[in-house]
């Protein structure tokens, strides 16, 4: 799927140390996301995590580098917010995913998560259902996209 997108690329656990940077970059989703400061840890638990009833098969665990920095992993650092490239990337994302043959993408959202939750609708997501994270029994809205 990096045919659109130079940079975009399935991350691997030696990405971990530019993903906990990542999840640093970002106050106000980590307010909202966690209980104290991310860890390697929780970069580990973020790529082992599957969407409920689903395998391996059903999870991208994707990062957009930009000169060999990560920029994103469906979540804009900071000082990348509000310049067009979360669109320029999902855009992109799902004209590749529809040419390789899915027929959906999906992914949850916090609830708390308002910007978020604005952006994917306007990249058409809608909502599929609710259900409660394990980790901090934080809640999220299930989101799909038909392509």
């Amino acid at each position: 799927l990096g045919n659109a997108l130079p940079g975009l690329r399935p991350l691997a656990e030696n990405d971990f140390p530019a993903l906990l940077a990542l999840y640093k970059s970002n106050p106000f989703y980590l307010s909202i996301s966690q209980e104290g400061p991310p860890t390697l840890e929780d970069c580990q638990e973020d790529a082992a995590a599957l969407p409920p009833g689903r395998g391996k098969e059903h999870k991208l665990f994707l990062g957009l580098f930009q000169e060999s920095v990560l920029a994103a992993v469906l979540e804009l650092a900071g000082p990348l917010q509000g310049k067009g490239l979360g669109t320029h990337i999902f855009s992109a994302l799902s004209q590749e995913a529809g040419a390789a043959g899915f027929q959906c993408i999906r992914l949850a959202c916090l609830e708390e998560n308002l910007p978020g939750l604005a952006f994917w609708a306007g990249m058409g997501f809608e909502e599929e259902g609710r259900c409660t994270l394990l980790k901090g029994g934080r809640k999220v809205r299930k989101l799909v996209k038909r392509l």
